[in-house]
């Protein structure tokens, strides 16, 4: 069986904002309640402004990107996310810990999300996320947000429950019995050096290996592991 490696040493609102991601598991202070069940673009103090946002399939990221903002309203926070984003989590959890609900779009559950992910790169030179917004103007990202709840950046800002977010049990992956573990020697196959799927540039995995260490990443959803 031929496996192809490849061997390494070493993102028109006028129209919509419904389909955000749930929220993460919380535990919420002595006799807090926890946030809403979904974490939409809106303040809690400002219940209203959830109906004004909608996102459907033909997205206009300008003015999702202006509406999210404008529903955070005065001295309120915009973050732009990722629901698997662990940068994101730390900033989450950070301005929940001080009771800052802030209105959060996840990029990667709404539709568009490439799009207004772009949308906030031309705006502030930042491409990844968070991408976080105090009182109609970007801040920056996770480091930026936990150095703002140490200085005080947040004082401002209307505070709700202070919520402590918890981290998601870790349930560790197991092997399939034939997998290669650290220490084992590898087999004698045949395995693309370079990927064009020519039997000619194949190389035997064995002699390539010999007196090398070698770094197998397996990529979910990847027909092979790079």
């Amino acid at each position: 069986m031929r496996l192809g490696f490849a061997i390494a040493a070493v993102a028109s609102i006028g129209t919509t904002c419904t389909a955000f991601a749930p929220a993460p598991r919380l535990s919420t202070a002595a006799h807090a309640r926890a946030p809403p069940a979904v974490l939409s673009p809106v303040l809690r103090r400002r219940p209203s402004a959830v109906a004004a946002l909608h996102m459907s399939a033909a997205v206009d990221a300008p003015s999702v990107v202006d509406a999210t903002i404008a529903a955070a309203g005065s001295d309120g926070v915009a973050l732009f996310g990722k629901s698997g984003c662990p940068f994101c989590k730390k900033a989450k959890a950070a301005l929940y810990g001080i009771g800052v609900h802030a209105t959060i779009v996840e990029l990667d559950t709404v539709d568009g999300g490439a799009a207004i992910q772009k949308e906030l790169e031309k705006r502030t030179g930042k491409a990844t996320v968070p991408n976080v917004w105090l009182d109609g103007k970007f801040i920056g990202g996770s480091e930026e947000v936990l150095k703002g709840v140490e200085e005080g950046l947040f004082d401002k800002v209307e505070k709700g429950e202070i919520v402590i977010m918890e981290e998601a049990e870790k349930v560790p992956i197991k092997q399939g019995e034939g997998a290669i573990k650290a220490g084992d020697k590898l087999p004698s196959a045949l395995v693309w050096s370079v990927f064009d799927n020519d039997p000619s540039t194949y190389i035997d995995l064995s002699t390539f290996a010999k007196d090398k260490s070698l770094l197998v990443i397996g990529l979910p959803g990847a027909f092979t592991p790079t």
